[in-house]
């Protein structure tokens, strides 16, 4: 089955005249193999895998795990996730696999698991090595060429060269310039992301209310992402909650609050989730009870500003410039005008894959802007802080097609009105 997301890579790697690239970063390893190792979520220092691409597409892609996490292929292959590698090379973590070679006549595999173990064992290379430098010094001897190697994570390249006599570099912006693009499958599964959104956003709404209490609403939320199969972010499945003080400092709208909400509050909902390791990045404003006629008018404002800035995104406009130009237009409309902030940023597994040379997420590379391309997939986020009457705020993901923009989520950007 054909890999765009690893033809677009080699096709980078080409390009620059790369002989390959090691990625260990779980993010990135999943991107490319599909991967995903059940310890990524403990957010250890160190990688739990590896995947070499080499730039020559005769020499195979090699997945580096654990050798006691062979088994997670088979598992992964029955829950409909097939793993992308040619060969694979393992190594010990800890004692793990010291003990999962271990026999035990009480204990033994089906037979198909059993077969499968077998058929994979085939695609393994040399022997299990102690830890992970040594399995991928092991793979740079097998399968690198003259052409220097980058890494997505400059450890592991400083700790092979000190084994090894190879040039490297740093290859993390160039995996994040192929994420930024996305191929036809990723746009497909980003859809099927939106709808999850839009659920996950008609249920808050529906726990919104006078009295309801903001902790009770973020846990039934997360009740909802699990039974959605959305992995909601351990610290809260919603980004903001409710109303917030008018300054625009993110600790002080980041809600933790067990008392009741009252009629002329705003909440603030962002979502804060991964759907089969997509991002989840959908944000709408409510307000609880009969809105003022003024802060309605307001929220319009914002959402035409929204819209305007929507219409704009197709490929070759640069995304700050958008912005500006529609900020432009509506500031004489808004009461502080300089306090709307609005920001087109890229997204994928997480929720911030900016195309920018790193730092990417400086003052310099939001002013800068990114030239948009088709098949980009856009997150456009518009918030506006500074006015007496109440904070506005919407958001919406965009999938960038050749002459215009597509929003993966459908839940109206209309104000609203808790009664």
């Amino acid at each position: 089955m054909k890999n765009r997301k690893i033809e677009r890579l080699r096709s980078l790697l080409n390009q620059n005249e790369l002989g390959g690239i090691i990625l260990s970063n779980s993010d990135n390893v999943f991107y490319t193999s599909g991967y995903n190792n059940v310890m990524d979520g403990w957010q250890l220092p160190e990688p739990m895998s590896a995947v070499f691409v080499p730039a020559d597409s005769t020499k195979p892609i090699v997945l580096c795990i654990p050798e006691a996490s062979l088994i997670g292929i088979i598992v992964s292959e029955r829950e409909g996730h097939p793993i992308h590698y040619d060969k694979i090379a393992t190594f010990d973590l800890l004692n793990f696999c010291q003990t999962a070679r271990a026999q035990d006549a009480y204990m033994q595999l089906s037979e198909d698991i059993s077969l499968r173990l077998q058929e994979i064992s085939t695609d393994i290379i040399g022997e299990c090595q102690n830890n992970l430098i040594l399995s991928l010094e092991q793979v740079i001897h097998s399968y690198s060429s003259q052409k220097p190697v980058l890494f997505d994570d400059m450890r592991i390249a400083y700790r092979l060269s000190q084994k090894i006599d190879f040039n490297f570099g740093d290859g993390f912006e160039l995996v994040i310039e192929a994420r930024s693009v996305k191929t036809p499958e990723e746009i497909d599964l980003f859809r099927e992301s939106g709808k999850k959104a839009d659920r996950v956003m008609a249920h808050t709404v529906n726990q919104l209310g006078v009295g309801a209490k903001w902790c009770n609403i973020e846990k039934s939320v997360a009740h909802f992402m699990i039974d959605e199969g959305i992995d909601p972010l351990p610290t809260s499945p919603m980004l903001f909650g409710g109303s917030y003080d008018l300054a625009f400092r993110p600790d002080l709208f980041r809600t933790h609050f067990d008392s009741p909400f009252q009629e002329g509050q705003i909440a603030i909902l962002e979502t804060q989730g991964r759907y089969k390791n997509i991002w989840l990045d959908i944000n709408r404003t409510a307000y609880i009870g009969k809105p003022p006629k003024e802060y309605i008018e307001q929220h319009e404002i914002v959402k035409q500003c929204f819209l305007d800035v929507v219409n704009k995104l197709k490929p070759g406009n640069n995304s700050s410039e958008i912005c500006a130009q529609a900020k432009e237009e509506i500031s004489c409309s808004l009461d502080s005008p300089d306090k709307l902030l609005m920001i087109v940023h890229s997204i994928g597994h997480v929720p911030l894959e900016s195309p920018k040379i790193f730092p990417s997420t400086g003052l310099d590379s939001a002013l800068e802007g990114f030239e948009i391309k088709e098949n980009m997939i856009l997150s456009f986020d518009c918030l506006y802080f500074g006015s007496k009457l109440g904070p506005s705020h919407m958001e919406n993901v965009f999938v960038i097609s050749k002459n215009n923009s597509s929003s993966i989520y459908q839940y109206p950007l209309d104000l609203i009105e808790v009664q």
